[in-house]
């Protein structure tokens, strides 16, 4: 199991038709990595899908090709070389984990340092703030122009991995190439005005209904909201539409971990986040899951209550 770029670049330039693979509950930077690396590889003249085992949100409907997505159903399965972007544990490949299993060349290009390193090559840097990083150097590896649609699908996901460039851990390397895509014309107020400053009806029910569900922990250092799948059907939202709701209990003076469990088809998803310097990825891992220091998650088969409780007892021990 290789890690290294030049060896990840040499197998995918052979590639005849490829499988670009999302993970589960697609984020922006999983959707924009893989959206710019299919339009590198169809200027190469390779046959490329991109898959995803789940919705990708409306809010990302201005990105080159976001239409483009199929389900895992949807594709035939027959690829000689799959991709996982930013997919930090072959879990969260969900259905279309056969499709990355079956294929003769898989490999793996992702920025989450807890990833097992499961593909037969490997472009994995933990210590960098999102993939969509990783794939412009890959992109720009393959001898590839990065081209203004390819700088827009970057853009965005290294902005929503970022907080739009807030988070900790946003390396100099991003703003770096945040830089550079701005000079080939990215419209940089766009993005943010659709992704930070336009707030859908369904949004504000979300956050009406975590706003009354949220509650504090551990002597309010620790701010917990959960979500059932009644609460989401009564905001007329999906699953995937919860994710940044975790971060309006960490924006609460005192609190320094963050806690946001909703209930899924698979179990009881927790998103866990940190103020600097405290950490949560640890936590995740203790019960299987992985993510970033200050920002991770995991999905525990648990009745809600007992997952937050062995949460919240794992935060315990740290805070003390």
């Amino acid at each position: 199991m290789r890690n290294d770029l030049q060896d990840w670049l040499c197998l995918a330039r052979k590639a005849k038709r490829m499988a670009l693979i999302a993970h589960v509950s697609p984020d922006g930077d999983t959707v924009g990595a893989t959206l710019a690396l299919r339009l590198a590889f169809l200027s190469l003249g390779k046959a490329v899908d991109v898959v995803c085992d789940g919705e990708v949100d409306a809010s990302f409907s201005y990105l080159p090709g976001h239409d483009a997505f199929l389900k895992p159903e949807q594709t035939d399965g027959l690829y000689d070389t799959a991709v996982a972007v930013d997919v930090s544990d072959r879990r969260l490949l969900g259905r279309a984990e056969t499709i990355f299993d079956s294929a003769a060349v898989r490999l793996v290009i992702d920025h989450h340092a807890t990833n097992p390193a499961y593909g037969d090559c490997n472009y994995i840097r933990g210590d960098e703030c999102a993939c969509c990083v990783l794939a412009y150097e890959a992109i720009l590896g393959l001898g590839v122009g990065v081209t203004l649609d390819m700088g827009t699908c970057l853009m965005t996901g290294m902005s929503t991995d970022t907080g739009h460039f807030m988070y900790p851990y946003t390396t100099p390397l991003a703003f770096e190439v945040a830089g550079k895509l701005r000079a080939l014309g990215v419209d940089v107020s766009y993005i943010t005005r659709v992704l930070y400053r336009t707030q859908s009806r369904i949004s504000v029910n979300l956050t009406r209904i975590a706003y009354q569900k949220l509650r504090f922990e551990l002597d309010g250092q620790v701010g917990v909201i959960e979500l059932t799948r009644q609460n989401i059907e009564e905001a007329g939202a999906t699953v995937n539409q919860t994710g940044g709701l975790v971060n309006r209990a960490l924006e609460i003076e005192g609190v320094r971990m963050a806690i946001l469990a909703t209930e899924r088809e698979d179990g009881v998803k927790l998103s866990l986040r940190a103020v600097e310097p405290d950490t949560v990825s640890d936590i995740a891992k203790q019960f299987g899951g992985g993510g970033h220091a200050q920002a991770a998650g995991v999905t525990m088969q648990l009745p809600m209550k007992d997952a937050v409780s062995a949460v919240l007892a794992a935060m315990s021990a740290k805070l003390r």
